[in-house]
């Protein structure tokens, strides 16, 4: 098996991406929030050239201005700008900023703002760790068939498309190099 995959098993079995009440909720200015949404979400990128997902400030300030999200607050982020910035990241990969905004908003208005972001954390979590046993050839298919209610259905398969598409990526990647 691939060194990189290795690596990145490893780092699924060992993932605890932070719950809504883990994430900072002090102020942080945007150097701080890049540091702190890269750090987390850098070890679920499975290629090893990820500076392509990893999250800038003029994106940030992209997504302020088209109003996908809140300002900051005298230049601070808090927990629920940087909820939102991790589930964008994310998200991006699978839809345009448009849908993506759409589905975030629907979710949050249906389940709140907490419920909707730790059900995302906990989805995508699952999906990854679903991808890890796959490629160690034990899959495990529990959190596919696991039914789920109809509003939760777009979250759930937008986190199976991010886990498959970063995966496909990768293994493609690798194919055409060999």
């Amino acid at each position: 098996m691939d060194l990189n995959v290795q690596k990145w098993i490893t780092n699924i079995d060992n993932i605890k991406l932070p719950q809504w009440d883990e994430l900072p909720n002090m102020g942080l200015y945007s150097e701080q929030v890049l540091t702190y949404v890269n750090e987390h979400l850098g070890s679920i990128f499975l290629d090893t050239d990820h500076e392509d997902y990893e999250i800038t400030s003029s994106m940030i300030n992209n997504y302020v201005k088209h109003k996908i999200m809140l300002p900051p607050l005298k230049k601070k982020y808090y927990n629920a700008h940087i909820a939102f910035i991790l589930t964008i990241t994310v998200l991006k990969q699978v839809g345009n900023l448009t849908d993506v905004h759409k589905g975030i908003t629907n979710l949050r208005n249906k389940l709140g703002k907490v419920d909707a972001y730790n059900t995302f954390i906990e989805f995508l979590e699952s999906s990854l760790k679903a991808a890890a046993n796959e490629l160690r050839g034990t899959p495990d298919i529990t959190f596919y068939t696991k039914p789920v209610s109809l509003e939760l259905l777009p979250l759930k398969t937008a986190t199976i498309a991010y886990t498959t598409i970063m995966l496909s990526r990768y293994l493609f990647s690798k194919s055409k190099n060999e």
